[in-house]
């Protein structure tokens, strides 16, 4: 959707379009791939293998206008240059990743473009296409037949248009991934060229194609051109693949969204995980040397996976150092791997937005923004009422009780008569979002732009375990939402569009300038006295199955263990009972958690000890 996206900095524009003309073939990229069409002697006859309404296939649902939904999970696995994947994300605007993006809208990138929005995708037809306005007949319909083959149909998806329908035009396409060949193939059944809108503002109106995991590789079909009706394109995986790839990278730091997190900014010892991943087609045989930093808290911390990585697995560590937060701000952690066999050093670093926050009197404000100005803003031209931004966080401690929100309200016209209203929304995380916990209007006579404003929930909200939306929405054309894009960025943005959620598409460069609330039990220190002569020990660690908490009491007492996140979440724990002295094992299943670091926490006699404890898979 050509929205108004409002930026305070001028965009450039790359002013750039297709020339129109049809190739017959392409290829070989880097990797080798090659590609016909239905043209080109050799090349694949055009053959529609139609799903929608049949039996088995699955109608996708949640589509709307520039956004995304899944990821879908086939029942076997694709081979897409090095990697072999058995899930997919699929966006309203004509295109497929095995990667989790959060979007990919207009202007679209084109194909290969390295580090860009569309990494690891197939992008059979992507178009600013829309799925919402009344009587827009747009459907998508996916069958797997479980063993070797799926197939994704468009059916009728126009094109977005600023008028009264919000829409224009009809297309209908598929994509057909082979699981024989680990051939990708293209079908277009009835398009529309005669609506579609080639700009001359965007360098990349419609693109189709397919690019690998890094963006560097990969085989641009067309670019601004809509293909004929009753035409096919193929794409072949080479038949010997002589392109090998050792990969290391680090898959997520922190926490297993890879994105910002709250601590207390009150003298507490963290520990830190991060997962490393070989997302190559090759082994690595020596060692993976991972280090952490944290600038300003002294964190500076190395360890390694001394026996490698073979093709695919992974491999959950946490550093042995632990980081020390004494005053609020926002942190980031970076993370690096290093390996002498490593041929592709682009993804070999992470970095996660830590926030920590100060507690007065079991007040906390919760923000992934810290200036006090924005940079930018957002705005959907024309929102009414659905469409707005949001933002995912996740408390430092429980129970809390959320009271407020604060936001800056932008001046994007410099106009203080032209201001429409807003509404907040709170919501658990149950979905995406979750159930509605609260919601506030906030009518255009009471608001002053180009300042924070805080909005009183009516009613204060209380989480007690897991995490929390807050929902920004627009009351029409003349409210804005400040962003700001002073790193470190939390990607924990999201975009609302005509009521659907979908991630933030400049989720790596803009934060929104939302902020919670809180009001908590204020947790002193995170650091836990410990118990003289008392341990607990994980048998076995890191576990991914059955695992044995040990220890050994030196009197009878009063005990309970818990098993805790690296948020303070309990996923595990026992009631209080009274223990006889001697050896003692709790048993838990670890496979019921996803991976990642957590602390056992054993309570005695009103002391506490605890040790790390890491769940792989």
């Amino acid at each position: 959707m050509r929205k108004g996206f409002t930026r305070f900095a001028a965009m450039l524009m790359l002013l750039f379009a297709g020339n129109g003309l049809f190739a017959l073939s392409g290829g070989p990229d880097a990797f080798g791939y090659t590609w016909k069409d239905s043209n080109e002697p050799g090349g694949p006859a055009y053959s529609w293998k139609e799903i929608a309404g049949a039996p088995g296939a699955v109608q996708v649902t949640g589509l709307a206008d520039d956004n995304s939904v899944g990821q879908f999970t086939m029942n076997w696995s694709f081979h897409y240059y090095w990697s072999d994947y058995n899930k997919f994300k699929l966006g309203s605007n004509g295109w497929i990743s095995f990667n989790n993006p959060a979007n990919i809208a207009h202007c679209f990138p084109t194909i290969p473009t390295a580090g860009g929005a569309g990494d690891n995708i197939l992008a059979p037809f992507m178009s600013d296409l829309n799925f919402t306005g009344a009587g827009n007949q747009g459907q998508v319909w996916y069958w797997d037949n479980g063993t070797d083959s799926l197939i994704v149909e468009w059916v009728n998806v126009p094109w977005w248009v600023n008028n009264a329908s919000g829409y224009t035009g009809s297309n209908t396409f598929q994509l057909i991934l082979s699981g024989v060949d680990s051939s990708i193939t293209f079908v277009y059944n009835d398009m529309d060229p005669a609506a579609f809108n080639n700009t001359t503002q965007c360098a990349a109106d419609l693109e189709i194609g397919i690019e690998n995991l890094t963006g560097n590789i990969g085989l641009e079909v067309l670019n601004e051109t809509v293909p004929a009706d009753q035409y096919s394109v193929k794409f072949t995986r080479p038949a010997v693949v002589t392109f090998q790839v050792p990969d290391a990278t680090p898959f997520w730091a922190a926490n297993t969204d890879n994105a910002g997190m709250f601590v207390y900014a009150n003298g507490s010892a963290l520990p830190f995980s991060v997962n490393v991943k070989n997302v190559g087609n090759a082994p690595i045989t020596n060692s993976i040397s991972v280090t952490g930093t944290i600038a300003g808290v002294g964190f500076n911390s190395s360890t390694s996976i001394a026996t490698g990585l073979t093709a695919g697995q992974d491999s959950t560590i946490s550093f042995p150092a632990l980081a020390t937060f004494t005053n609020a701000g926002s942190y980031t952690l970076n993370v690096t791997t290093s390996n002498s066999q490593d041929i592709n050093p682009s993804n070999n670093a992470a970095a996660i937005e830590v926030v920590a926050v100060s507690c007065t009197n079991d007040t906390i404000n919760m923000g992934y923004t810290t200036g006090p100005q924005p940079d930018g803003a957002i705005v959907w031209s024309g929102g009414a009422g659905n469409e707005g931004a949001g933002v995912f966080m996740t408390p430092p401690s429980y129970p809390a009780t959320i009271t407020a929100v604060d936001v800056f309200i932008a001046d994007i016209d410099q106009d203080p008569l032209a201001v429409d209203p807003f509404s907040i929304a709170v919501y658990d995380d149950s979905g995406l979002p979750g159930t509605l916990l609260d919601s506030v209007f906030v009518p255009a006579n009471q608001i002053v732009e180009n300042t924070w404003r805080r909005v009183q929930l009516s009613q204060p909200v209380t989480i007690n375990s897991g995490s929390f939306y807050i929902g920004w929405y627009q009351g029409g054309g003349n409210v804005a939402l400040g962003t700001e894009s002073l790193a470190p960025i939390s990607r924990r943005g999201y975009e609302i569009i005509a009521g659907q959620w979908a991630g933030y598409r400049n989720n790596t460069v803009d934060d929104f300038m939302v902020k919670a609330h809180i009001s908590t039990t204020c947790i002193v220190s995170n650091s836990r006295p410990t118990v003289s002569n008392v341990q607990v020990v994980a048998l076995p660690n890191p576990s991914n199955g059955m695992t044995n908490f040990e220890f050994n009491l030196p009197s009878a007492g009063e005990m309970s263990l818990r098993l805790m996140d690296l948020q303070g979440k309990v996923v595990f724990n026992t009631n209080k009972t009274v223990a006889n002295a001697g050896l003692h094992q709790v048993a838990f299943d670890a496979s019921t958690v996803p991976a990642g670091l957590y602390i056992v926490e054993l309570q005695y006699n009103g002391e506490r000890v605890n040790t790390k404890f890491v769940v792989n898979r």
